[in-house]
């Protein structure tokens, strides 16, 4: 039995369900939570890697993972969910939660189908090396579907999961793979500072036309 590869294969899943859920989700605080936890199971992937491989630099990337997106970032959103309650939930979501996780799952059904096709046979396939492909899916769906600030927000620190995670599995040997995670991470916290700032300037206080926004 090969530990390494159960253990690659079960964090796997368990990210990619905390993806999923990202997409069934309307409430922006519970997705806080879910994506803390989805970059807490990145980060004890990467510790685990570093942990078998005798890797310092996988280390040190699982331990900016845990800093800027299990603890920053998430810190910097609860802060402006209590700050701006009208951002608690998206605009008319009742009516599409359903269709974003029915897109979800299809997408996941057909990202997987491609990448068998397509990537599979010309790189070496490490176990669960399908997941952050699927995961990175994800991020972009977040990205183009939801209008909600703090969730596409949520959709780039799902993004930028997906490609350490991708990194570890197949460019955990490249010098320049620990300063590309230093590059994103604080490229995020500046991105994420700077997005909330402007949406603050434009959109101002709630608009008592949206009464979902209030609700929860």
């Amino acid at each position: 039995m090969d530990l390494t590869a159960d253990v690659e294969a079960l964090l796997g899943l368990g990210i990619l369900l905390s993806a999923l859920y990202l997409q069934s989700e309307s409430f922006v605080d519970p997705l806080v939570g879910a994506i803390s936890l989805q970059s807490l199971l990145v980060a004890g992937l990467l510790g685990y890697l570093a942990w078998a491989d005798r890797d310092p630099a996988l280390a040190a990337i699982a331990a900016l993972v845990v800093v800027f997106r299990v603890l920053v970032i998430p810190l910097v959103l609860r802060q402006q969910i209590r700050a701006f309650r009208w951002r608690s939930r998206e605009l008319r979501a009742s009516q599409r939660v359903a269709s974003h996780a029915l897109a979800a799952v299809s997408l996941t059904i057909v990202g997987w189908l491609i990448f068998q096709q397509t990537l599979a046979p010309s790189l070496p396939t490490p176990p669960g090396a399908p997941f952050p492909f699927l995961l990175l899916l994800q991020g972009l769906l977040v990205l183009s579907t939801r209008e909600n600030t703090l969730v596409r927000v949520m959709g780039y620190v799902e993004a930028e999961n997906a490609i350490v995670y991708a990194g570890a599995l197949f460019a955990a040997g490249f010098p320049v793979f620990l300063e590309a995670v230093i590059f994103l991470d604080v490229f995020g916290v500046v991105l994420v500072s700077v997005i909330l700032s402007i949406q603050r300037s434009v959109i101002g206080v709630p608009d008592e036309a949206h009464p979902e926004e209030l609700s929860g």
